[in-house]
């Protein structure tokens, strides 16, 4: 089952949706999320609940009409991530021992819709593309084995984990420019992959092939990468981990990045100049 969630065009409101090739089918009417009281607990309380809501979902798509894509706005289809977790040195031709891996982290509020751009905060800095796969947990996990890992995912998505080149500024900083974190269309929920490992991507700038990769050429497996994690924090349902880079180059404003993962989908994404955007003294 593919998962989305998205508003209707001049619309603010927004839905969940099963997404198929004849459109979006609107599944609303399905999510009963439980009363929330403060202190809120940690996670997206969606992909907390998916498990249970998934039978009502699927009955309800079953009878919902198709909405076609070009009258939506595709939104973010984990709505409140609590981690956005960056794998580093994560492929073959990186050279890096599996056990020589590390994490660089986005802060939360760099979280964007699909349907809207990037947007560059400081146009006198290289701005790089970072296509990847990103990876939801579903399930409260920590100290878990590579044997188990896969049990805890939600679902698989397409990311853009775009970056500031870096200069004096640490590496998460970099990474954490507001519109800077973008997933889409939507969750290809786990139970249809029985190995990520079997997945890949396309990548485009402005509709020129840059990059296609098989997710097999990481150097550790999703499920590696996932427990790594696990051994030194607790994941919460709604973290994505990204699975790391392999093509990385610069874009600029009137650019159009696009990936395409199949089975999942593809996400075409605008680069514009931020209204807030200011020069850099020299670094």
């Amino acid at each position: 089952m593919r998962i989305c969630r998205f508003r209707l065009k001049n619309q603010t409101e927004p839905k969940v949706g099963v997404y198929d090739e004849a459109g979006i089918r609107d599944v609303t009417a399905a999510i009963d999320l439980p009363a929330l009281h403060w202190p809120l607990p940690l996670g997206d309380q969606f992909i907390a609940n998916l498990g249970r809501l998934r039978p009502a979902i699927e009955a309800l798509a079953a009878t919902a009409t198709p909405i076609a894509l070009d009258q939506v706005d595709l939104l973010s289809p984990v709505a409140n991530p609590g981690k956005l977790i960056c794998g580093m040195g994560n492929w073959k031709h990186h050279g890096a021992p599996a056990g020589m891996m590390g994490f660089g982290f986005k802060a939360v509020s760099a979280l964007t819709d699909p349907c809207d751009p990037v947007q560059i905060r400081w146009p006198d800095r290289p701005t790089l593309h970072e296509p990847e796969l990103g990876v939801v947990i579903g399930r409260e996990c920590t100290g878990i084995t590579e044997a188990e890992a896969l049990d805890y995912v939600a679902g698989y998505t397409c990311a853009f984990d775009t970056t500031m080149k870096e200069a004096r500024e640490t590496f998460s900083f970099c990474k954490s420019i507001d519109t800077f974190a973008t997933y889409g269309p939507c969750i290809l929920t786990a139970d249809e992959v029985a190995d990520p490992g079997t997945l890949g991507y396309k990548f485009w700038v402005n509709g020129e092939l840059r990059g296609e990769r098989s997710f097999a050429d990481h150097t550790g497996s999703v499920a590696f990468l996932i427990a790594f994690a696990s051994s030194v924090m607790t994941l919460h349902p709604g973290d994505i981990l990204m699975m790391g880079a392999a093509d990385v180059g610069p874009v600029v404003p009137g650019d159009v990045m696009s990936i395409e993962i199949p089975r999942i989908g593809r996400i075409d994404v605008d680069i514009a100049l931020s209204p807030h955007a200011r020069t850099l003294a020299p670094a």
